[in-house]
């Protein structure tokens, strides 16, 4: 069989199968989700993964206890952040990382018990940038969060356009060049939205990632290339809506798989090709002549 032949095979396989609006795997009580992975007690979350008794998220990982909020990862008690890496019991931030019991602030890291504040670092009890001891701060704050939202909002964007914003945000990472919100990773390249990453090119809103290349909104994915909306995969290409498969190539909606090539719908399987059992000698045998005729 050659490439051609087993890629025209490989879409008429795909067009048998439904494709799901909400597609999910590894999820307990969840209602109303979409692309979401091993997370329980969700609603309405989409593009999650591992994330507990959250409402209204979408692209977050690891979060806990967080209604309306997007792009935030390992996270526990949140409302309305986004962008937040490693935050905790906070409202309304954009941009921040490493915080906590902070509220309505912008570009802050490795800092707490800031209000209406912006690119500050390692800082505690400030309000709109100015410091307040911590009696005057607790004071202050219970007069502010007891106003409308939207006025605590409108004096923050005041506040931001004082102060220049780079380009990209790379936060505590090491020779990662060309992103934007990459928190902790090594030898990336080109990555958005990532995390724990190490060794990738190419990743977008996509964490805990090894050695691997052109991935969208994956987690936990090692030396793969070209694989989206999957989660715990190795050694894989071609994989999408996939989840805990290995050494597969060419997959579509599988789960708990190896050594399965051009296989859809298919779970805890292997030595599958085109969804079609075969003998792991003759398996490996029909793979290497369909990959030999790759131009």
């Amino acid at each position: 069989m050659t490439i051609d032949e087993f890629t025209q095979q490989y879409k008429k396989l795909q067009g048998t199968f439904p494709r799901s609006p909400t597609f999910s795997l590894n999820n307990e009580n969840c209602g109303f989700t979409g692309y979401t992975y091993h997370s329980s007690n969700c609603y309405f979350c989409f593009d999650c993964a591992y994330c507990k008794n959250c409402f209204y998220c979408f692209d977050s990982a690891r979060c806990t206890d967080c209604i309306d909020c997007d792009y935030c990862v390992d996270s526990e008690l949140l409302y309305g952040c986004v962008d937040c890496y490693k935050v905790n019991n906070s409202t309304y931030l954009d941009f921040c990382a490493r915080m906590y019991d902070s509220h309505f602030c912008w570009d802050c890291n490795d800092s707490h018990d800031l209000f209406g504040c912006t690119h500050l670092k390692q800082k505690q009890y400030c309000i709109f940038n100015k410091q307040y001891s911590k009696e005057e701060y607790q004071r202050k704050i219970k007069e502010l969060l007891s106003r409308p939202a939207e006025e605590n909002v409108k004096e923050l964007k005041k506040l931001i356009t004082q102060y220049p914003f780079g380009p990209t945000n790379v936060i505590h990472s090491e020779n990662s060049d060309y992103g934007n919100h990459v928190h902790y990773a090594t030898n990336c390249y080109f990555c958005f939205d990532a995390a724990r990453s190490e060794n990738c090119g190419y990743l977008y809103d996509s964490f805990y990632c090894k050695d691997s290349y052109d991935l969208t909104q994956c987690i936990k994915a090692e030396l793969c290339y070209e694989c989206s909306d999957s989660a715990k995969i190795y050694n894989c290409d071609y994989v999408e809506w996939s989840s805990d498969c290995f050494d597969c190539s060419y997959l579509e909606n599988c789960k708990d798989c190896h050594n399965c090539f051009g296989c859809v719908g298919l779970a805890h399987k292997k030595f599958c090709i085109l969804n079609r059992q075969y003998q792991e000698e003759e398996y490996k045998q029909i793979v290497t002549e369909i990959r030999s005729t790759v131009h």
